[in-house]
């Protein structure tokens, strides 16, 4: 006689632990220069039946240099979160290779939580725990966004009656003072132009389109039309520069790979003890042997921020 063994697993009514993802949704309100976010929700958004249950949102700005973020690169990590019962909405914003000099790329941000505020209800998004985190050019916007939260100077007039503060920050390895980059930058690009006589003819050609393509990121992110970097402009946008006595400021995490050859860690460092000067709550992370990006990235470093995350949520 045979045996015919059967696995029984109960089954999941309340869906927990999956995700879903709304792709492509618009967040302006313009004639051009749409932006679209993906949206990514917990599957159990309506059990039981019939209930309204709101969860708390996260804001993700992808790395881009300020041009155009790839709103898919990190969406397998983010789903995490959303599995764990967060709405997380990965963003774009205006490119600065269009025209869009600084402070578009911010702007934008901000009407993206505000069109999340707007749309809570549908979007089942509690709006009293809303946070935000960036990577690079992305955590620059992050930061900048928990900094200013609600400054009439960067509200557009999309969803312009919600609020666009955060309850936290995330920041990984962004450009904390944008003075102190742009400095060794044009260091670099100076240093480099004295050397390109001793390299060969192909390897001049390759320095001076690298050279050439640094000194075009640098005009169209704070460029005037002069062609000179508008320094006032520069100043605004470094986070370590909008640090006001007496301001209050949410919760921020940094993290930064200590081998990062692109922004320096003493980037995050300064900020991270110029935030505590300050009296703001403020944690940090160095991962050690972490580059920009690449190996930056563990199971352990996205812990770390989910529980941050359900912290301050």
């Amino acid at each position: 006689m045979h045996a015919y063994p059967i696995r029984k697993i109960p089954g999941n009514p309340s869906q927990d632990g999956f995700a879903r993802i709304l792709p492509n949704v618009c967040f302006t309100d313009r004639e051009k220069d749409e932006l679209y976010m993906q949206i990514l929700q917990p599957w159990s958004l309506s059990y039981p039946e019939g209930t309204d249950r709101l969860y708390p949102a996260l804001v993700f700005v992808q790395g881009s240099a300020w041009t155009f973020p790839d709103v898919y690169f990190e969406l397998p990590q983010l789903s995490q979160l959303a599995r764990q019962g967060y709405v997380v909405a990965t963003i774009t914003h205006r490119n600065s290779e269009d025209g869009h000099r600084a402070p578009a790329y911010l702007e934008d941000v901000k009407t993206a939580i505000r069109f999340l505020r707007a749309h809570a209800k549908t979007l089942h998004i509690d709006p009293e725990r809303l946070g935000i985190w960036g990577t690079s050019s992305g955590a620059n916007a992050a930061l900048l966004t928990g900094l200013t939260g609600d400054n009439p100077k960067y509200k557009t007039r999309e969803w312009a009656e919600e609020s666009d503060s955060v309850n936290y920050v995330i920041d990984c390895f962004g450009p904390a003072d944008t003075v102190n980059l742009l400095k060794s930058l044009q260091e670099t690009v100076l240093s480099a132009r004295e050397t390109l006589s001793k390299l060969s003819a192909e390897e001049k050609q390759i320095q001076e389109q690298f050279l050439t393509a640094l000194e075009a990121d640098m005009q169209n992110f704070v460029g005037l039309p002069d062609g000179s970097i508008d320094m006032e402009l520069v100043r605004e946008m470094s986070p370590m520069h909008r640090i006001e006595p007496g301001k209050t400021y949410p919760p921020v995490l940094i993290l930064h790979g200590d081998q990062d050859d692109q922004v320096a860690y003493d980037q995050s460092l300064n900020l991270y003890k110029a935030l505590l000067d300050h009296g703001t709550k403020a944690e940090m992370i160095t991962v050690v042997g972490g580059k920009h990006e690449t190996d930056f990235w563990s199971q352990e470093v996205l812990d770390a921020i989910g529980d941050f995350i359900a912290r301050y949520s």
